[in-house]
């Protein structure tokens, strides 16, 4: 962590105090100390302003200390209770406590059984697991099926758990959202990373994050593996683009850092993802196995430093992607790379580091099932997400460790960060630490809309820059339908046209996008007293395919701007009915305030026509 300890920062603090009563105490020999009328050893107004900021400042910095401890990952405490779980552990248990499983379907008798019998640390859902129908889920079905897998073990009063399994979700906002409605819906993360490059607002991303990880905790997940820190090259990335914050690594790092406190602000544990970073090659590790070409100087330039940000800052978890750099080890993806999780360890995680999913054809199709997961663990993993096979993992993990192949720290190692993880987010849902869900804000902290440690040098940030708040709202009186349409109105890029300039004042035709779009769309112009169906044509993009018409808007990534033809071309990175009535506004003259987070055309990083 960055920030002063606290037993130094009030040293550092009685200190200064000190040092101003004593000021003149050189000359108390001097004839002049012990005359009645001196004033010498009274302190001025100025030097009371000047204690009176020390103490501010010293306030602060505890107050931020102390936050960050609670939402930046397990410490000591958690730590050392680990160690002491899982010492009493046998060898099936400890080889459990590395696995996330997965399941099929609704059926979570199986997945409860899955994990009582083999010690799963607990299980993913997917969205084939999510009860409802498409889109939407049957919110008490899905409290009900938790509970089941979350009390797995607990009434065995013959094998009880040492800790609760974990329940984890993949659920990013935009087109990576496992749970739909009616869960508040969410812009694609690209969205903060406009908002940022507009004016460097920071707070949009911590607080979608923490709404978003709140509806999560209300429904009993306890994991969540978000946000990407992965730095996007734009059009020639086939699978991160809106995924990701955007393509400036300093932006990316800043706003990855804040969606992780969000989340753990709410109760959640995150994972920043996919480090050696999925961003910035051209194939899809659903698919095949990437190749990274960068040099590692390259990569440390610009793909790690989101990682080497986050990892500063402290982190309970990073995953590892299934990515090849020659460079690093030749032949081997990052995820059963040595090289690779010693990358991590050097940047300062001493958390979590999962893997990726293993059973995606980056490894399932080229190095084995069960191996993969003896192999991943060898070269440094805590924790295997998604085995091809969790019974086989478990057994294979086991038959590992007697034969010698799988040295018996490593996996000890492993298993206490899991369980330090597990402890960490238990305390932190429960309000058991300075920061959390239902724990109350410090007084210095009430106005702070970002989250973090503070400066580097070790002091204090300007407490006007810590209590950023360009909502104009009390952070106190957010809610989520106040930070949904803030985030969609600030996030709307004007890429080309006239800032400003009316584009549909009375009606507008919708082509392009899903049905869905288009009827949140009509509803957004109806709403404002538009008509429908005839009059300019605004398309809508839904991919990377370019289009015409008179108004072009892209809803996810905006690289198909470039070469769609239009007069006026709009980037609106959502398709939530907030996205939608902020495209309206603009179509109806409003300035779109948001700047491009990735090159689209001649268009640069950070580009705005308004």
């Amino acid at each position: 962590m960055l920030s002063l300890p606290r037993a130094l920062t009030a040293a550092a603090l009685t200190g200064a105090l000190l040092l101003t009563s004593c000021a003149g105490n050189d000359d108390a020999d001097s004839p002049e100390s012990t005359d009645p009328g001196s004033d010498s050893s009274e302190r001025s107004a100025e030097e009371i302003a000047e204690q009176e900021r020390a103490e501010e400042d010293a306030r602060l910095r505890e107050a931020i200390a102390d936050q960050e401890a609670a939402l930046a990952g397990p410490g000591e405490d958690h730590r050392a209770e680990a160690a002491d779980v899982v010492a009493e552990m046998t060898l099936p248990e400890r080889a459990g406590q590395v696995l996330i499983g997965e399941y099929s379907g609704t059926d979570v008798d199986s997945a409860a059984e899955l994990i009582r019998q083999h010690h799963l640390a607990g299980v993913i859902l997917m969205g084939h697991n999510i009860p409802g129908g498409s889109g939407s889920v049957d919110t008490e079905a899905l409290k009900a099926q938790i509970e089941t897998i979350a009390s797995a073990g607990s009434s065995e009063d013959d094998d009880v758990r040492a800790v609760p399994p974990i329940i984890s979700v993949d659920q990013e906002g935009g087109l990576v959202t496992r749970v739909g409605a009616p869960v508040r819906e969410w812009p694609t993360p690209m969205a903060s990373g406009a908002v940022h490059q507009s004016d460097g607002e920071l707070w949009t991303a911590g607080q979608v994050h923490r709404f978003m990880a709140e509806d999560l905790a209300d429904l009993g997940f306890t994991v969540t593996f978000a946000p990407n820190a992965d730095v996007t090259i734009g059009r020639e990335d086939p699978t991160m683009g809106s995924r990701t914050f955007g393509a400036d690594p300093d932006g990316v790092g800043e706003l990855a850092v804040q969606a992780l406190r969000g989340l753990a602000h709410a109760g959640l544990a995150g994972s920043v993802k996919h480090f050696p970073g999925h961003g910035s090659v051209t194939d899809d590790s659903h698919d095949t196995l990437p190749v990274q070409q960068q040099s590692i100087s390259e990569l440390r330039e610009r793909d790690w430093r989101p990682f080497a940000d986050v990892a500063q800052a402290g982190a309970p978890m990073v995953m590892m992607g299934h990515i090849e750099v020659p460079e690093l080890e030749a032949g081997v993806p990052s995820s059963l790379s040595s090289a690779a999780y010693d990358e991590i360890r050097q940047m300062g995680h001493d958390g979590v580091i999962v893997t990726d999913a293993l059973n995606m054809a980056a490894i399932a199709d080229r190095f084995g099932g069960d191996q993969a997961v003896v192999t991943a663990l060898s070269a440094g993993a805590d924790l295997i997400l998604m085995p091809h096979s969790s019974p086989g993992a478990h057994a294979a993990i086991v038959a590992a460790v007697e034969s010698g192949e799988l040295g018996e720290d490593r996996l000890n190692e492993a298993a206490e960060r899991v369980v330090a993880l597990v402890l960490w987010q238990q305390e932190l849902a429960a309000g058991q630490l300075d920061a959390g869900p239902g724990v109350a804000t410090p007084e210095d902290l009430r106005s702070r809309m970002i989250y973090g440690p503070e400066a580097e040098n070790g002091e204090a940030e300007d407490t006007e820059a810590q209590t950023e708040n360009d909502s104009n709202e009390d952070p106190e009186d957010l809610d989520a339908s106040k930070v949904a349409r803030h985030v969609a109105a600030q996030s709307i890029t004007l890429v080309e046209g006239e800032c400003e300039a009316p584009l549909a004042t009375e009606s507008l035709q919708i082509q392009g996008g899903t049905q869905q779009d288009r009827d949140r769309f009509a509803a957004a112009a109806q709403e404002a007293g538009l008509d429908v169906g005839w009059g300019p044509v605004v398309t809508l993009l839904g991919g990377s395919t370019p289009s015409a018409g008179d108004v072009v808007v892209a809803l996810d990534r905006p690289e198909a701007l470039a070469e769609s033809s239009a007069e006026a071309k709009l980037a609106l990175y959502g398709r939530t009915a907030e996205s939608f009535a902020a495209l309206v506004e603009v179509l109806t003259g409003a300035e779109a305030p948001g700047a491009l987070p990735v090159e689209v055309g001649p268009h640069s990083i950070g580009h705005t026509q308004c």
